[in-house]
């Protein structure tokens, strides 16, 4: 069910908390410019990489996805290094591209229906 998936998100995002405290600047930065929750990025960060635990040198296992935030290499170029400003704001301004498409599409939806 969705609360049980939220319930779990929380609780990994909890255990992440530590490690995310590197990135609050350069999340709370790219958050600021790209006009998005903070917590939208670090949740990102956490479900995806658990800010970084689960890479080798930035990939994930099957070296298809790489960063924080796990940019697919065939769709991207990842700019800077995969735990970078860089990569946080590439990653970011992606996921505002398709929050707009997402938006336009279904202008009626709540702000939840459209980051689901």
């Amino acid at each position: 069910s969705f609360s049980a998936g939220l319930a779990m998100v929380r609780r990994t995002a909890e255990a992440d908390v530590i490690r995310l405290r590197k990135y609050e600047m350069p999340i709370k930065r790219v958050a600021r410019n790209l006009c998005l929750d903070p917590a939208l990025i670090a949740a990102i960060i956490s479900q995806e990489s658990r800010v970084g635990l689960l890479l080798d040198n930035g990939w994930d296992q099957g070296r298809q996805k790489y960063g924080l935030m796990q940019i697919g290499r065939e769709q991207y170029q990842p700019f800077g290094m995969w735990d970078s400003e860089d990569h946080i704001n590439q990653c970011s301004a992606i996921l505002v591209l398709a929050i707009n498409e997402v938006r336009a599409r279904h202008p009626n939806w709540t702000w939840d229906q459209q980051l689901r």
